[in-house]
């Protein structure tokens, strides 16, 4: 086969990977997703040659490995992961094939019809994640390129996303509390924050991809359902944009085109289907990086003009607010915070109201609709889970105001104005009671605690309280007592609610006596806090941090409470 495109080169992949640059250092070890076609096959290739051969260079990875999901949908799929084994041994590297176990462990079963596609990547991300931990790898590096970016930019319009999902696929993301997870409870829910995907080819077309494993004589193979383009969306998208805009008719149920071209002209972000391929791939390039500038902007505005609120809340004056111009640095302020303060998994679009322009257009109309009190803006949620209340500011202080029974609300000269985000009230537990529903804010930890007990284990136990607070419990140094009282079930420990900010506080439950408080302190950690220009002495600030409830402060040393969302861009 002969290629016009030439392959990527050594100094290519190099720029290419810094721009997969972690905000931590590099692991020891980087996991490749291996599915044995090309683009897999040549990022394989370019990690391993640029490891091996910078093995002397400080702050990079030193061991690479390969995992290979086996999904059983299809008849090949023996010889690919046959195929994928053989590759990784002639590099010497590490290789594991994970199988999807249908229908066991929680896992959905093997799809026939329907939406075979979704589900098989829910499944896929769901054993890639167990197999880094079988690696012990805690960043993923997938083969996506520029031409899939163009594919998934044009799916997301088409699914209705604005200019920010436009954008498409990020060189770095956090993995997120719920990529890939089958179910509430799964190790993913924490693990995952701790975890990272790169995809270090994002800037290369296809092309260049197949040149390099025909430079290198890298053995690969075709997925022939990657080109059925009756299959799914992103199929029909990539016979459309190879057949130049001409499309078969065996998608039309998949791609109206009629409507695609209408939202693109209607988000007006310079994407024209009639200049090609290569003119799409420039335009969602640009997005992109306009995109990564506006995420910079943020960071550097919300880490300078945040002030002293309570952990899971975000505060700042509306002074600050109306410094801030631009609809698009202005929407994505609102996007920061909301992924901050919600309740919904971390890194999922619920927690960002699912990016709907009508409810990112009600925030943004009312944080800077100047004085919310002259205005009369009552406390108000537009979803995301995420609570907005105007409060008085006073130094480095906040109070809620009351309003006079005339509307008048007490303000005085020495206070300014701002919002405060926190999560929203949930409904009280009676009422979920009585629908029948389970009050994720009040959970029983007594299994857990005994099953780890039991196993032995030294580690500490670490829970996810409400997708916002990890509570770690280091179970060597529990009392004797309290071990004594939950392993003959007169007594559980149980998580549960206070504060109006939905604070866990950790309480022991003993049958004929009155609840006992272990803990109810509440932080947030230092790693959560890494905006880059911030010196040591500012992160501490932050820390301290702290809304002093009306009752004592309980402290357990063998319990540690931290709020758990970063508001960092990653």
């Amino acid at each position: 086969m002969t290629l016009l495109a030439r392959g990527i080169s050594r100094d290519d992949f190099i720029r290419a990977f810094r721009f997969c640059k972690l905000p931590i250092p590099w692991p020891n070890t980087i996991a490749v997703g291996n599915s044995g076609g090309p683009d897999s096959t040549g990022l394989l290739f370019l990690i391993h040659r640029y490891l091996s051969e910078n093995s002397h260079v400080p702050n990079l990875p030193r061991r690479v490995v390969s995992l290979h999901v086996f999904h059983g949908l299809q008849d090949a799929s023996e010889e690919m992961a046959k195929r994928c084994t053989e590759y990784a041994s002639s590099l010497g590297v590490e290789h594991h094939v994970l199988k999807i176990p249908w229908s066991k462990d929680g896992f959905p079963e093997l799809p026939t019809e329907g939406p075979v596609e979704h589900n098989a990547r829910i499944a896929r991300y769901r054993v890639l994640f167990d197999g880094m931990t079988k690696a012990n790898a805690s960043v993923l590096a997938l083969g996506h390129h520029a031409d899939d970016q163009v594919e998934t930019s044009l799916m997301r319009i088409m699914k209705g996303s604005t200019e920010d999902g436009a954008a498409g696929m990020k060189h770095c993301r956090r993995w997120g509390m719920n990529f890939g997870n089958l179910g509430a409870g799964s190790p993913m829910d924490y693990e995952g924050m701790r975890r990272w995907i790169i995809r270090p080819l994002l800037t290369f077309p296809k092309d260049r991809l197949l040149a390099t494993c025909e430079e290198n004589k890298l053995p690969f193979v075709q997925d022939v359902t990657n080109f059925q383009p009756e299959l799914t969306l992103r199929n029909a998208l990539r016979q459309w944009l190879a057949n130049d805009g001409k499309q078969s008719k065996s998608d039309e149920h998949l791609l109206n085109v009629s409507i695609l071209r209408e939202k693109l002209t209607r988000l007006g972000i310079g994407i024209d289907p009639s200049g090609g391929k290569s003119q799409i791939r420039s335009a969602v390039n640009a997005l992109a990086l306009q995109a990564d500038d506006i995420d910079h902007k943020v960071d550097f505005i919300l880490s300078r003009n945040a002030l002293r609120s309570p952990p899971s809340t975000y505060l700042i004056t509306h002074r600050s607010l109306a410094t801030i111009e631009g609809p698009k640095v202005q929407r994505s302020i609102v996007l920061r915070i909301l992924r901050y303060a919600s309740f919904h998994p971390w890194g999922s679009l619920s927690a960002q109201v699912n990016r709907r322009s009508h409810s990112l257009t009600q925030i943004v109309d009312k944080l800077w609709s100047g004085n919310p009190f002259e205005a009369q803006i009552q406390p108000f949620c537009a979803g995301g889970g995420v609570s907005w209340t105007p409060v008085a500011i006073f130094g480095d202080k906040f109070r809620f105001v009351d309003k006079h029974s005339n509307g008048n609300v007490n303000i005085n000269h020495t206070e300014s104005f701002g919002w405060l985000a926190s999560r929203q009230n949930p409904p009280s537990h009676v009422a979920m009671t009585e629908r029948g529903f389970v009050n994720p804010l009040r959970v029983d930890i007594t299994p857990r605690i005994v099953e780890k007990l039991d196993a032995g284990e030294i580690a500490p136990l670490e829970i996810l309280y409400d997708n916002r607070f990890l509570v770690t419990l280091d179970l060597t140094t529990i009392s004797s007592d309290i071990v004594k009282r939950i392993r003959d079930g007169t007594s559980q420990i149980w998580l549960l609610p206070w504060t109006r900010w939905f604070w866990p506080k950790i309480v022991l439950k003993s049958q004929g006596e009155d609840d006992v408080v272990l803990h109810s302190a509440a932080r947030s950690p230092e790693h959560l806090l890494l905006f880059n220009h911030l010196d040591l002495s500012e992160i501490k600030n932050w820390q301290e941090i702290y809304w002093r409830p009306y009752e004592h402060e309980i402290v357990s040393p063998w319990i540690k409470v931290e709020f758990s969302r970063p508001l960092t861009i990653l």
